[in-house]
């Protein structure tokens, strides 16, 4: 293989990769060095750059990748004491790195590849400031229709019951908002705060009745104590470092505030039933188990109020063998007329939300 690292993934959080490669001997071929987007669906990859070189040495090299670098200046080898740059590039759009990312290096018939997981968020600020970003998590799937609509449901009876009117609340990796999604007048002073300022901007048109800010919801430019209520959706599987992530969010609640925070379950049904990890999004970092996240919360200061969650998979083919399991009812009964069976599955999670596909915590600042 032409790649030689340590371990299957490449995981990324500085400006500069720098990776050892082995150039085939005897080989006058160009050299093709691609990064494709891993895709969120089932649809093909598609390319992010490609950068091709010739009249490489052959033997020991580095490739360094400079993440911040406009798509020419982006690759570079070095072959022994010569620093060579490609003969030509090419790129679907303006280069800009993606959480999940294939590199692939093709010399003649030898294809050598390694997948890549991006975690700094400097790094990915282009990622996040698309136009097309929030639109990643959309599908017609029946399953996150009912599911979306579960968590509306569920969010919003828990913001009416633990968050006390004329509260100031913070929305933290708010995207569009759970807040103005569910279209309820609250009796909050509410703030939302993401890293996609397109859509910041888009909802400051939209929703003028909210303070729309953008900003890393690992780095806060609120005081101390500035808020009664913090909301937490679907992001903390996001962050780079979970505990920068909930001393920051404890930070700027007031004393005896209240943290609401959703998360996939880690350890929900299907995972369990084929024995290993099954991340819902490639895009997440980290995810968690029910009692693992408690005990993280609990150690943050936070006391721990409510845990529920958000559908249960009941419908699993187990007679397949292990790991090869699939939740029946979005993968076969993939319809609208089953919505039913999705709303029953749905409050199935409350029941037993060690076992839910999302969890929900709210907690109290201690």
């Amino acid at each position: 293989m032409m790649i030689k690292a340590k371990n299957d993934i490449l995981v990324i959080d500085s400006p500069t990769t720098n990776l050892d490669i082995e150039i085939p001997k005897a080989s006058n071929e160009r050299l093709e060095i691609s990064l494709l987007r891993v895709p969120n669906t089932e649809e093909e990859s598609s390319l992010l750059g490609r950068w091709v070189f010739s009249n490489i040495e052959p033997g020991a090299a580095i490739l360094s990748i400079h993440w911040l670098n406009s798509l020419k200046e982006a690759v570079e080898i070095l072959s022994g004491d010569t620093l060579v740059a490609p003969q030509a590039t090419s790129s679907a759009k303006d280069f800009i790195p993606w959480p999940r990312m294939l590199l692939r290096l093709k010399e003649g018939d030898k294809v050598s590849e390694i997948a890549i997981k991006v975690i700094g968020n400097q790094l990915l600020d282009k990622y996040y400031t698309q136009e097309s970003h929030q639109e990643e998590y959309i599908t017609e799937h029946p399953f996150f229709l009912s599911f979306h609509n579960a968590r509306l449901r569920t969010q919003t009876k828990l913001f009416q019951k633990f968050i006390k009117p004329g509260s100031r609340v913070l929305d933290v990796g708010s995207g569009y908002s759970i807040f103005h999604l569910a279209q309820v007048d609250w009796d909050f002073d509410i703030t939302c705060c993401d890293l996609d300022s397109a859509a910041m901007e888009k909802m400051r048109l939209i929703a003028p009745n909210f303070s729309w800010v953008v900003a890393d919801a690992t780095k806060l430019p609120w005081e101390n104590s500035s808020f009664d209520a913090v909301y937490a959706g679907e992001i903390i599987e996001h962050v780079p470092d979970t505990d920068e992530a909930l001393e920051e969010w404890r930070r700027v609640l007031a004393p005896r505030g209240i943290l609401i925070l959703s998360t996939p379950n880690r350890e929900r049904l299907l995972a369990r039933a084929n024995g290993k990890a099954i991340p819902v999004h490639p895009e997440h970092i980290r995810e968690f188990g029910m009692l693992e996240l408690q005990k993280i919360l609990e150690e943050h200061g936070f006391d721990v109020l409510k845990i529920t969650g958000i559908y249960l998979e009941a419908l699993i083919d187990w007679w397949r063998p292990r790991g090869n399991r699939n939740d029946i009812l979005t993968t076969r009964l993939a319809k609208p007329k089953y919505e039913l069976l999705y709303r029953l599955g749905m409050w199935l999670g409350k029941i037993s939300p060690s076992r839910a596909f999302d969890l929900v915590f709210v907690t109290r600042k201690l």
